[in-house]
């Protein structure tokens, strides 16, 4: 018997437990049986302190947290940091009944006040909620026709369902836990703390190429968040978004770029609040291409017209294939940043913003097309 406390301590790593849950419990328990530990006189603790306790910045939208591509970096992040929500779509403009969430959160309240919008509407509907919230709003319309429907939203507290859902699995698969599971945060609050640490097991994540491939291919914004905070833990030893920041924008002055104006408040792009100029990005990505490291970063931009976010602009044009970038997106907002391969056969940076514009954003993306078609042309 362990007479103390499991604690699950976080590095940062936004892959862990993103797939195949059991198989990581499975690992820790046997851990915990190869140490001797065959029962708990304790709790489950999670620990995220290595990002601190703010999930995400000051500036993110109110109709943006609740949902699972708001999930804050968590320093414990577990499961993408993401639930499910389904509801019943009976009849167009009615009321979606609301099932229920997997997994179950507990000790949360949900408001529902979602509609049921027409067949083939798509995913129109919103969570709103604030990180360790206990009470949420289910807002919006999902779309007819399929008797249910199911929309994403991010956990509140990623350390305390992780704590929570491996104390669940101990206790039923013949490893008592005796306490209730929590976190650091919550004992930390309550003026308490835990005993000196023994480590018996450690669990790696992917490795940072294949992290960042993901991030860049399919925009996610969880686990930009999460490389951004660790900038921060390797180069000013604080996992917090002002010293990741910070370090950013240091790094890239050292470099020989003018980074007045500059201004990063999160690492995904989903504040308002972030302030670049297209010329600041495009200097980025051109000294970024002098790095030892380029051609892994390279490989992970999705390419026009093959692949990622890029995978249907510029198809079937002189674009194709030779537009390499990431693009960044949110309300009124369309701007791509990477690299052209020119026929020259040179490669060069390049940067376009569309910001606040008015026209609909079929006619926006055939414009940049039209542009990267020209650089080709260089």
């Amino acid at each position: 018997m362990l007479k103390g406390d499991v604690i699950v301590r976080g590095g940062g790593d936004p892959t862990l437990g993103s797939s195949n849950i059991a198989s990581t419990f499975a690992k820790w328990q046997a851990a915990l049986k190869e140490a001797g530990v065959n029962s708990v006189e304790g709790s489950i603790v999670g620990d995220a302190t290595i990002f601190g306790n703010k999930l995400v910045p000051d500036s993110w939208q109110w109709n943006d947290m609740g949902n699972y591509y708001g999930a804050g970096a968590c320093g414990l992040t577990f499961h993408q940091n993401l639930y499910y929500c389904s509801f019943k779509t009976p009849k167009v403009g009615g009321k979606a009944p609301f099932v229920g969430t997997d997994p179950k959160l507990p000790g949360r309240e949900f408001f529902n006040e979602m509609r049921v919008g027409s067949a083939g509407s798509g995913d129109q509907g919103y969570i709103f909620g604030a990180p360790y919230g206990k009470v949420f709003y289910l807002r919006g319309t999902v779309p007819a026709g399929s008797g249910s429907f199911t929309i994403k939203g991010s956990l509140p507290d990623p350390a305390f369902f992780c704590a929570r859902a491996f104390s669940k699995h101990l206790n039923n698969n013949g490893l008592e836990v005796s306490g209730e599971p929590t976190t650091i945060r919550i004992l930390s609050a309550a003026g308490k703390s835990v005993a000196a640490r023994k480590v018996i097991h450690t669990q790696e994540s992917e490795t940072l190429s294949s992290i960042m491939f993901l991030t860049n291919m399919k925009s996610n914004n969880l686990r930009a968040e999460c490389i951004h905070r660790m900038i921060g833990v390797e180069k000013k030893k604080k996992g917090t978004i002002e010293a990741s920041s910070d370090a950013v924008r240091e790094y890239w002055a050292a470099k020989g770029v003018d980074m007045r104006g500059f201004y990063m408040d999160d690492g995904c792009g989903l504040s308002r609040a972030n302030l670049v100029t297209p010329r600041q990005m495009a200097e980025i990505l051109y000294h970024a291409a002098k790095g030892d490291s380029f051609q892994t970063f390279y490989k992970t931009l999705p390419v026009a017209g093959q692949s990622g976010t890029l995978r249907s602009m510029g198809r079937g044009t002189a674009s194709s294939g030779r537009i390499v970038a990431k693009s960044g997106t949110i309300g009124r907002v369309r701007n791509y940043a990477g690299y052209v391969n020119a026929r020259s056969g040179k490669r060069y940076a390049f940067s376009i913003f569309f910001t606040n514009y008015s026209g609909d954003l079929s006619t926006i993306k055939s414009q940049i097309v039209r542009v990267w078609n020209k650089m080709v042309a260089l």
